[in-house]
């Protein structure tokens, strides 16, 4: 019951960052957006490159599951979705999402550069997680390592834009 709860979340939760820019139209509620997308991105490091929903999915499945051991695995969604289905839910809603992200971004008007190397960052730790330029060896743990401190940097530098802008 507890992981199909979790299906229904991760199910509403991904259209909802979708929809919610452009039903929001707010200065502060954008730095916010953005902030909550790298703070996603901020705990899939610490849970080698697994949805933070999957992840605890996973473990409720089986208290012995070891993070990034199948990042393509959604227990969560399983129970409402057929799995070919699953295939193709998350390759649009990511798509949509970073859609929707690049808009909260440049309707900020914060100058493109404070989001360039994060974004780079996220973007190569995906190719990293995803092994697909990349392969997930050792170099991927120092990689990790770097991308946690560059996205709690950018964290804070959104933050602090925030209490200025207050």
């Amino acid at each position: 019951m507890i992981i199909t709860t979790l299906g229904i979340i991760h199910f509403i939760h991904s259209p909802l960052l979708i929809i919610f820019p452009f039903i929001v139209e707010n200065n502060t509620m954008d730095i916010i957006y953005i902030m909550y997308f790298f703070g996603i991105m901020f705990l899939y490091t610490f849970i080698d490159g697994e949805c933070p929903i999957s992840y605890l999915a996973k473990i409720i499945d089986d208290r012995n599951y070891t993070a990034g051991k199948d990042i393509t695995h959604y227990p969560e969604m399983e129970r409402i979705l057929n799995v070919p289905y699953i295939d193709y839910y998350f390759p649009i809603m990511t798509t949509l999402y970073l859609f929707s992200l690049v808009i909260v971004i440049l309707r900020t008007k914060i100058h493109l550069y404070w989001f360039i190397c994060p974004l780079l960052f996220v973007f190569v730790y995906f190719l990293f997680i995803r092994e697909i330029v990349f392969i997930h060896l050792t170099h991927f743990n120092i990689f990790q390592e770097i991308t946690k401190y560059v996205l709690l940097f950018t964290i804070c530098i959104l933050s602090g834009i925030i209490i200025l802008n207050s």
